[in-house]
């Protein structure tokens, strides 16, 4: 959402929160001669945005050909589709795990069934439109878009760039729900209609995660929320629930981000680099919910993200035009360029008194505006595009171990989380993702913690069991206000296969901040207990509540 205090980008015309006007001369003087270049009238002192800064960044690493490989099995031959960072490699994660076996619910405006989901196998097993018993005939290409793009992101596999723009899930099979309206609207019932479908349904398609890139219409508490509780009742039937959390930093968190079992997920900028300095927080929404969750639990990328362009839409006809116009020669460029002019959205007057070199210039100019990368795909940004690379993730843990629940899901991401340096936790959650990490978690051992809630209260016994898995600690130990933080007093014991456990006497009613802390060096959060604050050390205190009970 744009906030009154934007200001618009001399090149792209975007509207941005700031532009860049400061410059290390020396090693970004290529990239500043590259932008005069191509926009004559531009000085340092007009400044420009950061994705056009990146823009130009990359273009100057493109033409250096500093290109890894993507992965063992598919080196960048192309130069030129290196524009925009694979996302499996941005991750680091790991190719041998494409989410094979495992089947994904999309719930989203509409959906296409795009090549790279059906051409070389078809992986959908439903297209199903729960805003009516029959399906349409014809669909608006609009409501098509959202969904179509989020699928595509976690799951395709790179058909149309041969292979390049493949999602982490790229074996995945998907079961796609369409939820949006012909007003254009996606109302609350039409998601409390899809969420109550996969409740009644996912044995039969063996759902085994849900993403949600959409909220409903009001923040409230999940306590009597309709979306929230169906979302609760699947992570108890063993699916996961993944959602966007939001692209407004002003915002507020909605149903379903704000349900205390939900993985929500905020977003981060690696402005299109493998370099980890690079790393910013994007835009996305943060904060308390009405119940007192802090939420995300996980950033992940959420801009430049490589998406597919609707095929036969006008968007997808004008990048192919514009990418043939700029691998023509000049004998044709200018035949193709007058019988194509109408179908794109290029001025009018661009034949007017230029040159060849200069229509191309202003050709290159749209490709850019317009974001496109390719004649298929385009790069995109938000937190919609972030769950679905969460979602990906998620799917590659339970190729690897299939009978992961969503508790024991949760342990893994957020005790492999790396968090960002230098940002605020209660904007970054747990923070950003790390899937190789994750992955490792499981390959490493045989055995996965059992998932069980931490804390729990035994109210006829009067007592408190904490619980912690750890792999490799000598001691660990439970501090909080209850023992006025004494470091290494309430000792856990260890049982089997790296889980501590320790049993406290039942406490009086009211709110307990507690951590574990970990070979008397370090501390921890209980990645268990979805209640916690921030502890003023750039981390999060956990949150006991002992509520009081009827006599």
């Amino acid at each position: 959402m744009k906030n009154e205090n934007q200001t618009i980008c001399p090149l792209c015309n975007d509207a941005v929160d700031k532009l860049v006007y400061r410059f290390h001369i020396d090693s970004e003087r290529a990239i500043i001669e590259k932008i005069k270049n191509d926009h004559p009238t531009w000085s340092e002192r007009d400044g420009l945005c950061s994705r056009c800064l990146d823009y130009y960044h990359t273009e100057i690493v493109m033409s250096q050909r500093i290109v890894p490989e993507v992965g063992p099995h598919f080196p960048i031959k192309n130069i030129d589709d290196f524009i925009i960072l694979p996302t499996g490699l941005r991750l680091d994660a790991n190719p041998k795990y494409t989410g094979k076996n495992v089947t994904i619910c999309f719930i989203d405006s509409g959906f296409y069934e795009h090549p790279d989901l059906i051409a070389s196998k078809n992986r959908i097993k439903l297209v199903l439109d729960v805003t009516k018993e029959d399906q349409p005939d014809e669909i608006d290409q609009v409501s098509l878009w959202h969904g179509t793009m989020t699928s595509v992101v976690c799951a395709g596999d790179g058909y149309l760039s041969k292979g390049l723009y493949k999602g982490i899930a790229s074996d995945a099979s998907l079961v796609l729900l369409k939820v949006q309206g012909k007003d254009g609207k996606i109302p609350t019932a039409n998601i409390v209609k899809a969420l109550d479908w996969v409740h009644k349904n996912h044995k039969q398609y063996d759902i085994r995660i849900v993403n949600l890139s959409l909220r409903a219409d009001e923040a409230t508490s999940y306590k009597g929320n309709r979306v929230d509780e169906l979302a609760e009742q699947l992570i108890s039937a063993g699916i996961n629930v993944v959602a966007a959390i939001g692209n407004d930093d002003n915002g507020i968190v909605y149903a379903p981000a704000n349900s205390p079992n939900v993985i929500a997920v905020g977003g981060i900028d690696d402005n299109n680099r493998i370099d980890e300095g690079q790393k910013t927080l994007y835009h996305s929404t943060f904060g308390k919910t009405v119940d007192g969750f802090m939420k995300p639990e996980l950033v992940a990328h959420a801009i430049w993200i490589a998406a597919p362009l609707l095929p036969y839409s006008s968007e997808q006809e004008e990048a192919k035009i514009l990418y043939e116009l700029m691998d023509a020669d000049n004998n044709t460029f200018s035949q193709l360029l007058q019988n194509n002019l109408a179908s794109t959205k290029l001025d009018h007057s661009i034949g007017h008194d230029k040159s060849v070199e200069e229509q191309r210039n202003v050709i290159k100019k749209r490709i850019q505006q317009a974001k496109y990368i390719s004649p298929h795909y385009a790069h995109v940004d938000g937190t919609s595009f972030a769950a679905p690379i969460v979602t990906a993730v998620i799917a590659q843990l339970l190729e690897i171990q299939p009978d992961l629940n969503p508790s024991q899901i949760r342990q893994l991401l957020f005790s492999s989380a790396k968090r960002l340096p230098g940002v605020d936790p209660i904007k970054q959650g747990y923070g950003a993702i790390q899937p190789r990490v994750a992955a490792l978690k499981i390959l490493k051992r045989s055995y996965i913690s059992p998932g069980q809630s931490s804390p729990s209260i035994n109210w006829v016994q009067k007592t408190i069991e904490f619980s912690l898995h750890h792999d490799s600690a000598g001691q660990i130990s439970i501090a909080g206000d209850f023992n006025n933080w004494a470091e290494d007093v309430l000792l856990m014991e260890p049982s089997y296969n790296g889980i501590w456990k320790i049993e406290i006497p039942l406490l009086s009613p009211g709110r307990y901040h507690y951590k574990f802390f970990v070979d008397s060096s370090s501390w921890m959060e209980d990645v268990c207990n979805p209640y916690r604050e921030p502890d003023g050390y750039n981390g999060f205190n956990s949150i006991l509540i002992v509520e009081p009970t009827l006599n």
